[in-house]
């Protein structure tokens, strides 16, 4: 029997400190609990979209990214996000290290930035409009 994937269901990510991460991506990402959470619990989980975002902790957290054969820093997952120009200004004003804004035609807007574990976190305003 040959299995089909439809979708990535939940993402798995390692941090150290469950709660001090939930509320990062709370605060910088405006990202919302898929299930309660109590202070303690070795997972909180988030929703992402259709995908579920599960703040895993671990004893050590693995580099979540990697470098390309040009030599860039690329992280291992890139959130779809709405109004990414409007985000990134957002995440200027939280003190939130940002790099630079890309452009690639016929990719679209993109950026990447740290999260409280080091992991690289990427993301993309999705597919651009004519007038970009």
């Amino acid at each position: 029997m040959t299995t089909t994937s439809h979708r990535i269901a939940v993402i798995q990510w390692p941090v150290k400190d469950v709660e001090r991460s939930l509320r990062w991506y709370q605060d910088v990402l405006g990202l919302s609990l898929t299930f309660p959470y109590t202070p303690g619990d070795p997972a909180a989980w988030l929703c992402l979209g259709e995908s579920g975002f599960g703040l895993v902790q671990a004893k050590e957290v693995p580099r979540l990214a990697f470098t390309d054969i040009q030599g860039q820093l690329q992280s291992i997952v890139q959130f779809q996000v709405n109004d990414i120009h409007g985000i990134y200004q957002q995440l200027q004003a939280k003190q939130v290290k940002v790099s630079a804004m890309k452009f690639i035609e016929d990719g679209g807007h993109s950026f990447s930035f740290n999260d409280l574990d080091g992991n690289t976190v990427s993301l993309w305003g999705g597919w651009p409009q004519p007038a970009e």
